[in-house]
C-alpha cells in the first residue's frame, strides 16, 4: 500500500510540475515587448567603428564591332575583240584573191621532150661504141670481173675446224645474181656437199661479201647471174 502511495504522489508532483511550466510558457508569449523610439538626443554614430567600403570599379568592356567591308564586284561588259575580226576579214581577202586557174602550167612537156631526147642519143651512142668494141676485149673484161669475183670468195672462205677435224672435204656450188651497182641477190647452193657444215659456211661467204664491183658498161648488163664453185680441200704437207 506504500509503495501505491508513493506512486501516486510521484505522479501528482510531474503532472503539477508540467501544468506549471506550460502556464509560465503562455504568460511569455502573450507580454509584447515595446521597444522605445530613438530620439536625435540619443543618437550617436560612432565613427571609430565604421568601415567604408570600396567600391569595386568593374572595367566596361567596350564591344568593337568590324564592320566588313563589303567587296563590289564590277561586272565588265563584254566586248568583242577588234583583232579577231581584222584577221577574219584578212583571210577572206586572201581567198578571194588567189583564182584556182593561174595554177596550170604547160612548160614540164617541154622538159620532157628533151629527156626523151637524150635518152636517145644516149642509148646511139652507147651502140656505136658497142660495134666499135671487139669480142676479145668483151671476154677479157668479162674474165677479169669474174676472176676478181673468185679471188673475193676465197679471201672470204672459212674451213670450220670440226670438218677439218674430221676431214671432211667437198665441193659446193653457189649461184647468185649480181646487179648493175653490184649488189648480190638471190643467193643459193645449186648444189650440196656431203657435209652440212661445208654448205653452211659456203653460204656464209655470200653473206659476209653482199655486194661487189658494178657490172662494167661495156658488158651491157643490168643483172648476172654467176654460178661459182667452193673447193673444200685439204691439203696434205
Amino acid at each position: 500500500m506504500e509503495h501505491k502511495k508513493s506512486l501516486s504522489t510521484i505522479l501528482i508532483l510531474v503532472i503539477s510540475a508540467h501544468i506549471y511550466l506550460f502556464a509560465q510558457l503562455k504568460v511569455q508569449e502573450e507580454q509584447t515587448v515595446v521597444a522605445p523610439k530613438p530620439t536625435k538626443s540619443n543618437v550617436q554614430i560612432n565613427l571609430k567603428n565604421v568601415v567604408l567600403k570600396k567600391q569595386e570599379i568593374k572595367p566596361i568592356k567596350q564591344t568593337i564591332k568590324k564592320v566588313e567591308k563589303k567587296k563590289i564586284k564590277k561586272k565588265l561588259p563584254k566586248t568583242q575583240s577588234k583583232n579577231i575580226v581584222k584577221t577574219v576579214k584578212k583571210e577572206k581577202k586572201k581567198t578571194i584573191k588567189k583564182p584556182a586557174k593561174k595554177i596550170v602550167k604547160t612548160k614540164p612537156t617541154k622538159e620532157i621532150f628533151k629527156e626523151k631526147v637524150v635518152e636517145q642519143i644516149t642509148t646511139k651512142a652507147a651502140e656505136i661504141k658497142k660495134e666499135q668494141i671487139p669480142v676479145e676485149t668483151l671476154k677479157a673484161i668479162e674474165n677479169e670481173y669474174l676472176l676478181k669475183l673468185k679471188r673475193l670468195i676465197e679471201k672470204n672462205k672459212t674451213y670450220p675446224n670440226s670438218a677439218k677435224r674430221l676431214r671432211q672435204m667437198g665441193k659446193v656450188y653457189l649461184s647468185f645474181t649480181i646487179l648493175k651497182n653490184g649488189k648480190i641477190a638471190n643467193v643459193q647452193i645449186t648444189k650440196n656437199s656431203n657435209f652440212k657444215k661445208l654448205n653452211k659456211a659456203a653460204l656464209e661467204i655470200m653473206a659476209k661479201i653482199q655486194k661487189f664491183e658494178p657490172i662494167p658498161n661495156e658488158l651491157n648488163k643490168s643483172t648476172w647471174n654467176i654460178t661459182v664453185p667452193v673447193v673444200y680441200q685439204i691439203i696434205r704437207s
